[in-house]
């Protein structure tokens, strides 16, 4: 979760309602969530490099990266598979964003109050800390650098995305879609791999 907040966070604009020494934000759980899920899942990251590729969004040599992604990288050791939630993919966040905020990396701010009993959405940020802690992280915990280089690759293929569209992209596979609530959600590893297969083959990188 560090290293989604420190890779895949926006850069804090000064304003009063940003904590003092934040620096990255998230706005919504539900962005989070999405970009969680992709970076447990594997074969949903490659799908959405592909599909990045295929529209113009990436470069065609991105498919390379999909290939590492999907490939080279041992995706079925690093799949995590989430529940299927009443709004999508869902992983209750609250243990693993408590202990960060404990150590003073994080700090999450409601926003858009609505009445004193519900907000619209809850904002993510990291602060100069956590941004610090991310980096040491990088250096001494070579264990850990699987999931570094997973959340760049979520950078790559999802810039300039929001939550609603991520959400999109992720219902438009059966798999997701369909998967009933409080079940995990199913794989589309066999269909992407045959996907990126031909896509490399087209642009002349299956070598």
């Amino acid at each position: 979760m560090l290293f989604i907040l420190d890779r895949l966070g926006d850069e804090c604009r000064d304003a009063d309602e940003v904590p003092e020494s934040a620096v990255r934000l998230i706005q919504s759980e539900r962005k989070l969530q999405k970009l969680d899920f992709l970076v447990r899942n594997p074969d949903y990251l490659a799908n959405l490099i592909i599909s990045g590729c295929e529209e113009g969004r990436l470069p065609h040599e991105r498919l390379l990266d999909a290939r590492a992604v999907l490939e080279e990288r041992e995706p079925e050791l690093h799949t995590y598979r989430m529940l299927r939630g009443r709004h999508g993919a869902f992983e209750q966040l609250n243990n693993a964003l408590s202990v960060l905020r404990h150590l003073g990396l994080i700090a999450v701010r409601r926003a858009g109050r609505v009445s004193d009993e519900h907000v619209r959405r809850r904002d993510y940020y990291l602060l100069k800390a956590g941004a610090s802690q991310a980096q040491k992280l990088r250096t001494r915990e070579p264990l850990l650098a699987w999931y570094d280089q997973q959340t760049a690759y979520v950078a790559m293929a999802a810039q300039g995305m929001s939550g609603g569209q991520l959400k999109a992209l992720q219902y438009g596979h059966d798999e997701y879609a369909d998967t009933p609530e409080g079940r995990l959600i199913g794989g589309i590893t066999a269909r992407v791999r045959e996907r990126l297969e031909a896509a490399l083959a087209r642009e002349g990188l299956a070598a």
